[in-house]
């Protein structure tokens, strides 16, 4: 449930954090099952080999160009259920992964990643 607690604008689909977080909790059996599934898919992510063109849906980000002097730069806004399954699996194994990644990147383990630099 604490991945649930994800903010943030819509993905290419349209339907917004606050959408899911409705989906999840508001639909007793139906959204208990949605829940269960979202966590099927996770387990499956973070413990099987997936063919990455299956999985081509799932990382599809929405373009959203800001205006930065001088230029400007392009930032992806994922799917929403990706973000929830990310956390989930994050707040396993996160430590395995700040271990890993920290020599290499400077916000490894930070809350707001690289806002925080």
């Amino acid at each position: 449930m604490a991945a649930l607690h994800t903010h943030g604008a819509a993905g290419p689909s349209g339907v917004d954090a606050y959408a899911w977080r409705r989906l999840c909790l508001s639909f007793k059996s139906a959204s208990n099952s949605l829940c269960i599934a979202l966590a099927d898919i996770g387990r499956r992510i973070a413990t099987t080999n997936v063919n990455p063109e299956g999985l081509s849906a799932f990382v599809t980000c929405r373009l959203i160009p800001l205006d930065k002097y001088p230029g400007v730069r392009p930032t992806g806004v994922g799917e929403v259920p990706r973000r929830i399954i990310a956390k989930a699996i994050l707040r396993v194994i996160g430590s395995d992964v700040v271990d890993a990644a920290g020599p290499f990147q400077l916000c490894a383990g930070q809350d707001g990643s690289c806002e925080a630099a």
